[in-house]
């Protein structure tokens, strides 16, 4: 975490000295990206051995950070923008997340197990009797069993509504960043002003707050299944996307729809890593890994192709009509996927 926050922080800075080549500045954000990631997944890893028993909710508590973040850092960042221009947001930004590196000091080590077992006098060692005439194709063979082992690829096999999961995880990728990069500018495009366009992504935050703490405190208590809270929010997510074009005239109309998107992306999010559970112990991260690069993915898909269907159409209410029916999509394929089986439950 210490590691890959400085990445993530250090490729910020260095975008806002680097020329205006957009590819540069590209680069750079290629590489915070690929520090957060790091850091996102390391962290509910963290979760994960320190919270067996109530893993929904302290899930749900600690992504309240991002939600809180999205209230604050938009209006934030307009002004960083009209103070110190583009390169200086970008600094105080990267500055800003530096404190990735603080904080990671603070985590306790994770429990770990022995990777070994002690030989017994006179028992050959694993490196005993290797023939020295092994063919190529064996050692081929050899390195490529070790990879899918390190993979899981076996996984994709064994695991029932794996792949659905990763689909899932897909399509909520899409609908994210289709959202999330989207949602000021179609404020704007509708004719609000840059300060109250910007503060749509603030009532989404305030929205997603709350239901990343709904969410686990529901499902930790039993009332409700994981994948059923799931399809439902994906299907009110959808709704509120294809109201959107119905409110646009009305400001207030167009918050309260932020604000009730963000509360269904706020229980979809961290209910996407809580659904891992019914992936073996030995195989979570593993399977975490799978479901934050398909959701990288779908978040590259979503931003190009929202952004594709606004050049065509010249109109963001298709788009997010667009994103209504990929919402209802993942609600039908996250319906499919079986109740949790929480291994330590006390």
């Amino acid at each position: 975490m210490l590691f890959s926050g400085a990445i993530a922080a250090g490729f910020i800075i260095i975008a806002a000295v680097v020329s205006t080549s957009l590819v540069h500045i590209a680069l750079c954000f290629i590489g915070c990206s690929f520090g957060y990631a790091m850091v996102r997944n390391a962290a509910v890893a963290v979760l994960m051995q320190y919270f067996p028993d109530n893993f929904a909710s302290m899930n749900g508590v600690s992504s309240v950070g991002g939600p809180v973040g999205m209230m604050i850092v938009p209006p934030m960042v307009q002004q960083l923008l009209n103070l110190y221009g583009w390169r200086g947001a970008l600094a105080l930004l990267g500055a800003m997340s530096a404190n990735y590196c603080v904080f990671a000091a603070l985590v306790r080590p994770l429990r770990t197990r022995n990777s070994y077992t002690p030989i017994a006098d006179g028992e050959p060692s694993s490196t005993t009797n290797q023939s020295s005439n092994e063919s190529l194709w064996g050692k081929l063979r050899q390195k490529f069993e070790t990879i899918r082992d390190k993979l899981c690829l076996q996984m994709f096999v064994d695991e029932p509504g794996f792949l659905t999961l990763l689909l899932v995880s897909f399509l909520e990728g899409t609908l994210f960043c289709g959202w999330h990069i989207f949602l000021v500018p179609n404020g704007i495009a509708l004719g609000f002003n840059v300060t109250r366009s910007s503060f749509l992504a603030s009532f989404t935050g305030f929205g997603s707050m709350f239901g990343r703490l709904l969410s686990g405190f529901l499902i930790d208590h039993g009332l409700l299944q994981a994948h059923h809270v799931f399809a439902g929010s994906s299907f009110l997510l959808a709704l509120v996307c294809l109201l959107d074009p119905i409110a646009a005239p009305s400001y207030e109309a167009v918050a309260t729809l932020a604000t009730l998107g963000g509360f269904f992306f706020g229980v979809c999010a961290p209910l996407l890593v809580v659904l891992t559970v019914n992936i073996p112990e030995e195989r979570r991260v593993c399977a975490l890994s799978w479901m934050f690069l398909f959701t990288g993915f779908g978040m590259s898909a979503g931003g190009y192709t929202v952004g594709w269907i606004y050049d065509m159409t010249g109109d963001y209410g298709v788009a997010f009509c667009t994103m209504g029916v990929i919402s209802a999509v993942m609600g039908v394929l996250s319906s499919t996927l079986g109740p949790l089986r929480f291994s330590c439950k006390t």
